[in-house]
C-alpha cells in the first residue's frame, strides 16, 4: 500500500495505491522483480522481460524503469488499525473540521483495495473506522427533534406538528415491521 498526501488548492487528498505482491509464489517469478520497494518512500517499477515496454526501451524508445516517490510506503505487515492511524485518521479529522478531503483507493484486481476499505469483522477497514470516528465526534451533538426532514439531494424542510406526528407513526410502523421480520426469522 502506498500513501501519498498533498494539499492542493485547500483540498486535502489521500491516495492509497495498491500493488499485488508476488512474494507468495513458491518459485521466483518475473513479476517479483517488477516492483521493488527501495525504501519507505520510493518504489521502482521494472518492465517485465519480453514485454512491449522492455522491447521498446531496448530499441531506445522510452525507458523500462520508473521510480515513484510517496509520502510513505506501507508493507503487507501493516495492520488495518495502523494504516488508519497513520493515514486516514487525520483526513477524517480535517473533514470533521470542515475541510474538503478525498480518500481514493486505486490498484489492480486482487491487490487488497476492498480488504483495506471494508476489512473484516475482526480487522475493520478504513470505512468502518471513519464511520466510528465520525459518530464519536458527533456524539451529544445530534439534533434530537423530528421536525426536520431531508429534501431532495442537499436540503431539509421543517415539518409542522401534524407532519411530525405522521413521521413518528411511520417510523414506529417501520420499526415494528422490521422487528416482526427478525422475530419470525425471515432475515
Amino acid at each position: 500500500t502506498f500513501e501519498f498526501t498533498q494539499n492542493l488548492f485547500a483540498f486535502n487528498y489521500l491516495i492509497i495505491f495498491f500493488y499485488l505482491s508476488y512474494s507468495f509464489l513458491p518459485v521466483r517469478s518475473v513479476f517479483q522483480e517488477c516492483i521493488v520497494v527501495e525504501n519507505s518512500q520510493t518504489v521502482t517499477l521494472n518492465a517485465p522481460k519480453g514485454s512491449a515496454t522492455m522491447k521498446s526501451s531496448e530499441r531506445g524508445i522510452g525507458t523500462s524503469i520508473h521510480k515513484f516517490t510517496f509520502s510513505q510506503i506501507f508493507g503487507p505487515e501493516m495492520s488495518q488499525a495502523e494504516l488508519y492511524e497513520n493515514t486516514v485518521k487525520s483526513q477524517t479529522s480535517d473533514f470533521l473540521d470542515g475541510k474538503n478531503t478525498l480518500i481514493f483507493s486505486y490498484g489492480v484486481t486482487n491487490a487488497g483495495k476492498t480488504y483495506t476499505i471494508q476489512g473484516t469483522q475482526k480487522e475493520p477497514g478504513i470505512l468502518s473506522r471513519v464511520l466510528d470516528g465520525t459518530f464519536h465526534y458527533i456524539q451529544g451533538h445530534q439534533y434530537q427533534d423530528m421536525d426536520m426532514k431531508p429534501f431532495l439531494r442537499n436540503d431539509a424542510q421543517r415539518l409542522d406538528s401534524k407532519q411530525v406526528k405522521q413521521e413518528r407513526s411511520a417510523k414506529a410502523a417501520l420499526f415494528a415491521a422490521v422487528k416482526e421480520v427478525i422475530e419470525n426469522g425471515e432475515i
